[in-house]
């Protein structure tokens, strides 16, 4: 068998986006100078209900957060309640892993392993996935053209043409997931303890499934679960992420009339809301103390940050007047002239207000919604904030120092356009394009493979908006996170499906007749 022909399989492609994401999964994550990213102070969220702990207590501020990422961790005593996220049953997983190989330290490239394996794992699920959904695309025009011209056998322009075109987009895209979800900006997350990763990978997963249920003869039970339980990884991943969950129900729409069994039924129509129902309480069991932080940045760091009219508003909000002076503060400053933590600002402010008061307002003054989309369109292009290290202390770096080994895709990001115009006008372009797919498409498993896509699209306006109006203009960059997920999603499917339509395009030759000879198109 020729190399050509060799790599016209999708079997190949699979394995070498295996190949080629493992080893630099191995070689940026698990060799000197290891890299991850520091700290926030988010890490103890989960740490506690995983039974994980820092080993040295008499770390200053500085050594601990922000600057250095940490690498050995202590194991502790479980504590229950807290920061309510499925993550925590895959950090339990990766404790007994690293409990096994190690009995008295954990150390963090264990779980950095674990995300490594369902990062690849999800890598080739979408690659597979959208091979299946070509090849049927390709099949279905074949047989069209031959029932619309059977004088005419095509098997240069029908059969090779579309061989070609299917393996130059299945390249295309294995070769972009690895340079894009590969970057280091994406992989640093996987050696630490941010809810980030494993909303990434469960996004990725999410995506393989839908396309390898749409691009199965018969789809199995297996990869409907796979497909919910990744959207209920991604809900429930942590508060901000619940409303993600929202843009891929539709799907079960079309999962439901891809068999007319009873179980099948069954299960596509009971899955929303087992899906619903985690996202829902990771809303409803989050600690008052985190809605009353987020409800504060929403307001004081977001709707009365920079604000026009700010008495205006404080009456419109029902905000005492007193509280003035904590416009455009956040929650953490500590030279603030009242106290976040002041109980008489609880009773008058948050425990009266709430997140839907700060829909209603930017409802009723979308110029001020515009703006605060402008500012975060601006941090939008930020894989990873600038201000969270990756490198040990010990490494010897200066503090807060930032990997650049396989960071390509992350410093191009961050040089484009990136402003609001272009945001919007990318997803409008983005919109087009796939309404103009789905019309044309001939195939359910086509039209499935496009409605995947667009809940993606339709996810990435969520995770922009949600961080608005959930935590203001706080940490922005960090928030905007899944935004940069599902955008560069979208690039790269672009990329797969640009190439497919060029080679296609290209790869024509002439039809031939039934006895081999060449006939002229027709203008």
């Amino acid at each position: 068998m020729t190399v050509a022909k060799r790599l016209s399989s999708a079997g190949v492609w699979v394995w070498l986006t295996l190949a080629a994401g493992g080893a630099l999964g191995v070689w940026l994550l698990m060799t000197p100078p290891l890299i991850g990213v520091a700290d926030n102070g988010d890490f103890a969220r989960v740490m506690g209900p995983a039974g994980l702990a820092y080993p040295d207590d008499g770390e200053t501020r500085e050594q601990r957060y922000f600057h250095y990422a940490h690498f050995r961790f202590s194991y502790a005593d479980s504590v229950s309640g807290g920061y309510p996220s499925s993550q925590i049953a895959l950090l339990h997983v990766a404790v007994w892993i690293g409990k096994l190989l190690d009995a008295r330290t954990f150390d963090i490239r264990v779980l950095g392993g674990v995300y490594l394996a369902l990062w690849l794992a999800a890598l080739a699920l979408i690659v597979r996935g959208a091979a299946a959904v070509l090849a049927g695309t390709g099949a279905r025009v074949r047989s069209a053209a031959a029932a619309a011209r059977p004088e005419i056998t095509a098997p240069r322009d029908e059969s090779e043409a579309g061989s070609r075109a299917r393996t130059t987009a299945v390249a295309v895209l294995a070769v972009s997931l690895v340079l894009v979800f590969g970057d280091v900006g994406y992989l640093a997350y996987f050696n630490s303890f941010y809810g980030e990763p494993y909303a990434m990978v469960g996004l990725l997963t999410l995506a393989g499934a839908s396309l390898a249920l749409a691009g199965a003869a018969r789809p199995s039970g297996a990869l409907l679960a796979l497909f919910t339980g990744a959207l209920f990884a991604v809900g429930t991943s942590k508060i901000q992420n619940a409303p993600l969950a929202l843009a891929f129900l539709p799907l079960y729409a079309r999962l439901f009339v891809l068999r007319r069994d009873f179980r099948w039924r069954a299960m596509t129509a009971a899955a929303p809301a087992f899906v619903l129902a985690g996202a829902a309480a990771v809303i409803a069991f989050a600690p008052g103390e985190l809605r009353h932080i987020n409800l504060y940045q929403s307001v004081f760091f977001g709707i009365l940050k920079d604000s026009p009219s700010l008495r205006e508003d404080m009456r419109e909000l029902g905000i005492p007047e007193k509280y003035a002076a904590l416009a455009g503060t956040n929650y953490f400053q500590k030279d603030t002239v009242i106290p976040q933590d002041d109980p008489q600002l609880k009773r008058d402010v948050l425990d009266r207000l709430g997140h839907a008061d700060v829909v209603r307002f930017y409802l009723r003054h979308p110029d001020r919604l515009w703006q605060k989309m402008k500012r975060a369109a601006e941090e939008g292009a930020f894989i990873r904030p600038s201000y969270l290290g990756n490198f040990a202390r010990e490494a010897g770096r200066p503090p807060g120092a930032q990997a650049s080994a396989f960071g390509g895709w992350s410093a191009l990001k961050a040089k484009l356009p990136h402003g609001m115009p272009w945001t919007a006008g990318f997803y409008a372009a983005y919109a087009a394009a796939l309404a103009a797919v789905w019309l044309r498409a001939r195939t359910v498993r086509a039209k499935m493979a496009a409605e995947t896509m667009a809940c993606v699209a339709l996810a990435g306006a969520i995770s922009f908006l949600v961080p608005i109006i959930g935590d203001g203009e706080a940490d922005l960059a960090k928030h905007l996170f899944m935004f940069n997920v599902c955008s560069d999603m979208m690039l790269v499917s672009a990329s797969a499906a640009a190439a497919w339509l060029v080679a296609r395009r290209t790869g024509r030759g002439k039809p031939r007749l039934a006895d081999g000879t060449l006939r002229e198109r027709m203008s």
